[in-house]
């Protein structure tokens, strides 16, 4: 082969070479896993990062890590980002970080979900940092810039945000909607009961029976005793399986 060809040879196999080179390392920087000391920092570098939407999945509330979120969430939210938290119910159970919630950050648009989902912040629709969790141990955690896998999460974030309640709908529920007693009437109806049967249980008569049943329904914003059953689900006043933990 002349020389002339094998330096235009050369020069080919070396721009494809480098062509690799820079596509892996561009892979690299779209997609990178993080241990999980590291967690903490990309998380909050993405919410200070962000500058006009904020989108924060949390199944877990109760950890301190969780909790140190939050002033960041409001602090967002006064640089005019918008910020929407969907949270699994659990955090109903964790007061703390409620008030924290009400006193730093009261006015992210925060919406409660059933299931278990990957937990991530989402910033701009750009960049994402995405963790698994199990049990209190979070792993699998990774910063992600990759177009494909962000738009994949926000589509996955969407579909849930849009089929679950507020949390401003679930505090606006009455002491005596959220009550063992309710609770048990909402159980009756999910299961078919009659009411003679689900009175007799209750130890109350009929005719009481039947007007709490009324209160229930109208105060879920219900039309029927079904409706009024998947409301309670929805809002986190029943399990998902009637008769369920």
């Amino acid at each position: 082969m002349p020389v002339a060809g094998r330096e235009r040879m050369a020069v080919q196999t070396r721009g494809l070479s480098e062509s690799v080179a820079d596509r892996r390392d561009a892979d690299e920087q779209l997609l990178a896993t993080l241990d999980p000391a590291e967690g903490a920092g990309a998380v909050a570098r993405a919410i200070d990062a962000a500058e006009r939407s904020l989108v924060v999945i949390l199944s877990a509330c109760g950890d301190g890590e969780a909790a140190r979120l939050v002033p960041r969430l409001g602090q967002a939210v006064t640089r005019g980002v918008e910020v929407r938290l969907l949270a699994g119910m659990a955090l109903l159970e964790h007061r703390f970080f409620m008030e924290l919630l009400d006193t730093y950050a009261p006015d992210v648009h925060v919406r409660l979900v059933r299931e278990s989902l990957h937990e991530a912040v989402l910033a701009d629709g750009t960049v994402g940092v995405a963790w698994s969790r199990t049990g209190p141990s979070i792993g699998g955690l990774a910063v992600v810039r990759a177009p494909d896998v962000l738009r994949n999460l926000r589509a996955l974030f969407q579909v849930s945000w849009a089929n679950s309640p507020t949390l401003a709908d679930y505090r606006r529920l009455s002491d005596h909607v959220r009550s063992d007693t309710a609770r048990q009437i909402l159980l009756a109806l999910s299961s078919g009961r009659t009411d003679e049967a689900a009175a007799r249980g209750l130890s109350i008569s009929v005719r009481t029976y039947r007007r709490y049943v009324a209160e229930i329904i109208r105060e879920l914003g219900a039309n029927s005793r079904f409706q009024a059953g998947a409301r309670a689900v929805e809002l986190g006043l029943l399990p998902s399986v009637p008769g369920g933990s």
